[in-house]
């Protein structure tokens, strides 16, 4: 039995004033993720990564609704790394009280949350505790924001990590840092992983299978040596051949139309 079963799911947003009108920024996607495996979500910007994983999580605006599909868990607990820390956490709360929070309305003492709290804090490599809980987000590096995200994450002890995005607008060094704490964090506390990106760099480090998204659908799913190696569809390939090397330098990468050109866009291509 999976740990997460999603089948068919179709999400659909209300067209700005144009009333009676939507469109689908999720269509009839399917994805599946086992009890401690690691699976990459990758696309461009607005291909539905992030609408995916809300719907996963629950959390989707009020502009959007499921029109189709389900989502099973067969767990207890699901928490997320959000994308963008500055803009995730509360500018006008400190940050020891924002770590600590799910695990106060889930009982747990002040002691108690401090202690967990500390602890995780520390996992993720932040020293000097005191002082960064008692700092507000403004007052911390983007590097150590990103550390307090994972570190909240993981209060709630979930099974399934969803990770929007972890590494925006942080420098190379500190990107190799944070995606290194999330792995090993994940195989530390037996946790399975969904990572969204549109980074093929690290998906390759980490995940075992990926989905490629594109305007709202699958369009490959695969072992990551399968899609590395022997990638099928077109947007897959012309994804992996934008990734820069040495070799690359003066040419042109591709550009990618706002609606699907080829044929087999609405067939998705697996690979087991």
């Amino acid at each position: 039995m999976s740990l997460l079963e999603v089948k068919n799911l179709t999400v659909e947003f209300d067209s700005p004033g144009e009333s009676g009108k939507s469109f689908k920024a999720v269509d009839n996607v399917s994805l599946s993720i086992e009890k401690g495996e690691f699976i990459a979500l990758v696309g461009e910007s607005g291909s539905g990564k992030t609408v995916t994983s809300l719907s996963i999580l629950d959390l989707l605006p009020e502009s959007a609704r499921k029109t189709s599909g389900t989502i099973t868990f067969n767990g207890t607990t699901k928490s997320v790394i959000f994308q963008e820390p500055m803009t995730s956490l509360n500018p006008l709360i400190k940050i020891g009280k924002q770590i600590q929070e799910s695990a106060l309305i889930k009982g747990y003492s002040k002691e108690e949350a401090y202690k967990k709290a500390a602890e995780l804090a520390s996992l993720t490599g932040l020293t000097d505790i005191d002082r960064i809980f008692n700092s507000y987000p403004h007052q911390l590096s983007g590097g150590m924001l990103q550390r307090v995200m994972i570190a909240s994450a993981l209060m709630t002890d979930p099974q399934l990590l969803i990770a929007d995005e972890p590494t925006t607008a942080l420098d190379v060094s500190t990107q190799n840092e944070i995606i290194k704490i999330i792995y090993d964090l994940n195989k530390r506390f037996n946790m399975s992983l969904l990572l969204i990106t549109h980074d093929f760099t690290i998906v390759k480090r980490i995940c075992s299978r990926i989905y490629i998204m594109y305007n709202g659908r699958i369009v490959e799913s695969g072992t990551a040596d399968h899609i590395f190696k022997n990638a099928k569809h077109p947007y897959t390939r012309a994804l992996l051949n934008s990734i820069p090397t040495p070799q690359k330098r003066g040419k042109k990468l591709p550009v990618f139309f706002d609606e699907p050109s080829f044929h087999s866009t609405r067939e998705v291509t697996h690979e087991n």
